[in-house]
């Protein structure tokens, strides 16, 4: 059968990675992060993702993350696993390590070191990628962030691998930020989850039918986006909350909201190539965000 959509996706935090003062991987503070995310309401978290700095982190260092959320008490469903590989055997390693553990989706990018490659390359490879994942339980997100990878996923090769690999391909992240694009995808792919990136049109993509998101800001308010499933009106902060984060680097921006809304200042670190927010860019962000936050528009 189709891996059609049968109940929403809802609201997954594309989970951001703490670092301990030596570069490491925070594991202790990754898991009380986790559970903190799935207690307000969260579904899931995306591990290893954009904003979780996956293209920087190694092989080794996401099984191990994924293992210690694992023996948390984090049940495996709860866990997307990111991949995010040029390589195919990498991919496909990545995507078989995350069956292994039990997850059940994975989000996958297409290839993206050569730009302007064709789509009937990115098709052959994701048709590759597919079959030799195809022995598994695994679902498969395609992720759709051409401003960062120069690799779209359109609408046309969206077909293309559902129509060739039909019963794994659960549905599609648009990051774009392209409503127009969101649009098409609902409405060509109605039975499929499509999720949005950008939180800005999340409620009017889920009024048109779409599924949840896969989200940044879910790190430090999920409140504002959950009740948007529910087709509540979005609250007033969210879009210049949003605009506010465009205005800097995004993932140093987000762990910095982390950081402030958890008091927690090791979250400001990333790993290079990423660097911290300047002390001027962390107070401009943080400033924002309590103006924003200081009065309630209920």
């Amino acid at each position: 059968m189709p891996a059609t959509k049968s109940d929403k996706f809802g609201i997954s935090a594309a989970i951001t990675t703490p670092f301990t003062s030596t570069g490491a991987v925070d594991i202790d503070l990754l898991c009380k992060h986790a559970k903190s995310l799935l207690a307000k309401g969260c579904v899931s978290f995306t591990l290893g993702g954009t904003t979780g700095e996956g293209p920087h982190l190694s092989r080794e260092e996401k099984v191990t993350a994924h293992k210690a959320l694992l023996a948390s008490g984090i049940e495996p469903s709860r866990i997307i696993v990111g991949v995010i590989e040029s390589a195919l055997g990498d991919a496909i390693a990545a995507a078989k390590a995350a069956d292994s553990l039990g997850s059940k989706y994975v989000l996958v990018t297409p290839p993206y070191y050569f730009k302007g490659s064709s789509d009937a390359g990115q098709i052959t490879w994701f048709r590759q990628f597919l079959d030799a994942i195809s022995d598994t339980q695994l679902q498969v997100i395609l992720y759709h962030i051409p401003q960062v990878t120069a690799a779209p996923v359109g609408p046309d090769m969206i077909a293309a691998l559902i129509e060739s690999h039909p019963d794994l391909i659960a549905g599609v992240k648009d990051s774009s930020g392209d409503w127009e694009n969101a649009k098409t995808l609902i409405d060509r792919f109605s039975d499929r989850h499509i999720l949005i990136g950008d939180e800005r049109i999340l409620g009017a993509a889920i009024a048109l039918g779409g599924s949840g998101a896969i989200s940044g800001v879910a790190n430090f308010a999920p409140e504002l986006l959950i009740p948007l499933l529910d087709g509540e009106t979005p609250d007033s902060r969210l879009v210049p909350l949003v605009n506010a984060l465009l205005e800097l680097p995004v993932t140093p921006a987000v762990k910095a909201l982390v950081g402030h809304t958890t008091d927690c200042a090791q979250w400001s670190r990333v790993r290079a190539p990423l660097v911290e927010l300047t002390q001027e860019q962390y107070e401009w962000i943080t400033n924002s965000y309590d103006t924003l936050f200081a009065t309630r528009n209920d």
